[in-house]
């Protein structure tokens, strides 16, 4: 229920820097948002959250999430590399990557963490814990831990397993949200779209889906009662490494 060019407004509404044009299973309309970043002044950034399997030659439809950034020119096009075969090797329901997929990208050149609720949990916390670190001792300083701030008891457990993680082995937390819309009144057009698609969501309730600013989510994740104040700003604060990222410039010279 929102374009991005909606999304690029409130980034520069609430003093944002970057935009990106993350979609499920796909870099999404990433020359229409290159297009945006440079009208409104932000930097963009080159991202998916694709759909991972441990093998993706079995036909396992688990389709965890994970978010894929590049940090480098070299790392848009490895990300490009994968997520083609992802379609030609690994479709079964949806375009999936797998362990070997994911580990053959450098970590200097690709930023991963472990999403939504819907990342490699979805094998169950021993599975995940041997996933997770896995992955993190591959990507080492380019992986982080995802946490949201959703009053839902799916999303604390979850975040209280990834603080076991980040307390036992160091890895660093990041804030994700999980927007599908800009403001909470823009909820109920959300309704009316899934409506008009005959699609419905069970157990939505405590689902917070639009783009808050900064202080609304740390009173979010502050009221969820998991995370330390201390940490809380902790992952809030690492999301600034997409500032780090170099900026990709988008080859305008040839036709798309």
């Amino acid at each position: 229920m929102a374009t991005n060019e909606d999304y690029a407004r409130r980034a520069v509404e609430l003093g944002h820097s970057v935009l990106s044009s993350c979609e499920h299973g796909n870099q999404g309309a990433y020359h229409q948002c290159a297009s945006l970043a440079e009208q409104y002044n932000l930097r963009w950034r080159y991202v998916t959250e694709a759909y991972f399997v441990k093998d993706r030659h079995e036909k396992d439809n688990t389709n965890c999430h994970i978010i894929l950034a590049a940090k480098t020119q070299k790392g848009v096009g490895d990300l490009n590399f994968i997520l083609s075969e992802a379609n030609i090797s690994g479709y079964y329901y949806r375009p999936r990557i797998d362990l070997e997929l994911l580990l053959s990208l450098d970590p200097k050149d690709v930023f991963v963490t472990t999403a939504c609720i819907t990342g490699v949990f979805k094998y169950g916390e021993e599975e995940a814990t041997r996933l997770i670190l896995r992955m993190a001792a591959h990507f080492r300083d380019s992986f982080m831990l995802e946490v949201q701030y959703h009053d839902t008891d799916k999303q604390k457990e979850l975040n209280r397993f990834l603080l076991k993680l980040y307390r036992a082995h160091g890895i660093p937390l990041i804030m994700g949200t999980d927007s599908h819309f800009i403001y909470p009144e823009d909820a109920a057009l959300r309704e009316h779209r899934l409506e008009a698609n005959h699609i419905r969501y069970e157990d939505e309730g405590g689902w917070y889906m639009d783009y808050p600013s900064g202080a609304e989510a740390f009173r979010r994740f502050q009221e969820q009662g998991v995370l330390s104040d201390a940490q809380i700003r902790e992952a809030m604060e690492n999301t600034n490494v997409f500032l780090t990222f170099e900026d990709v410039v988008f080859d305008k010279s040839k036709k798309l």
